[in-house]
């Protein structure tokens, strides 16, 4: 089983009082994501940093997504519990 991390910005944008998951994006490094995703902030609703392990051979996760950093409003998955 071959093995990945991924490091992933998701952007959320607000239509009206609907908050919806915009674009995302794959980086290489965990640094990379996070700074992207603190440029992001200031032009989206919310954006958040993760990052998660997939099996390349089935796409499957293998370790569950973590978050690295999150700015604004963000979908209940990635809210501080």
């Amino acid at each position: 089983m071959a093995e990945k991390v991924l490091f992933i910005v998701q952007q959320f944008e607000r239509r009206g009082k609907k908050l919806n998951p915009g674009r995302s994006v794959e980086y290489r490094t965990e640094a990379e994501a996070v700074a992207r995703a603190e440029r992001d902030a200031a032009k989206f609703a919310g954006v958040v940093a993760l990052t998660l392990t997939v099996d390349t051979d089935t796409g499957e996760v293998v370790e569950e997504p973590r978050v690295l950093a999150r700015f604004g409003e963000v979908g209940k998955e990635f809210q501080e519990e």
